[in-house]
């Protein structure tokens, strides 16, 4: 079911961007920077932890779709494919 994939990877490409930009968000909000060092390996953490919890929220969203499907398949369609 190629639609389910493309469906998925919609969903998780927003879903990613959306975790980094607020991981980032709260980084800045909350860690004061004094100079340059500071700043350079502040945005740098932070950019290490918006992929790391968007990596992580993607791959939460990937199952849950696939729940979401095989849920359907089961009762709506009767179907016992793959949700791939």
């Amino acid at each position: 079911m190629k639609s389910i994939a493309i469906a998925k990877k919609i969903v998780t490409t927003i879903v990613g961007i959306g975790t980094a930009k607020i991981v980032n968000d709260i980084v800045e909000a909350n860690v004061d920077t004094d100079n340059v060092y500071q700043k350079v390996t502040v945005k740098s953490a932070s950019v290490a932890i918006g992929y790391a919890v968007s990596e992580t929220t993607s791959n939460y969203t990937d199952r849950k779709i696939d729940e979401i499907v095989a849920l359907w398949q089961k009762h709506v369609t009767k179907s016992n494919t793959s949700a791939e």
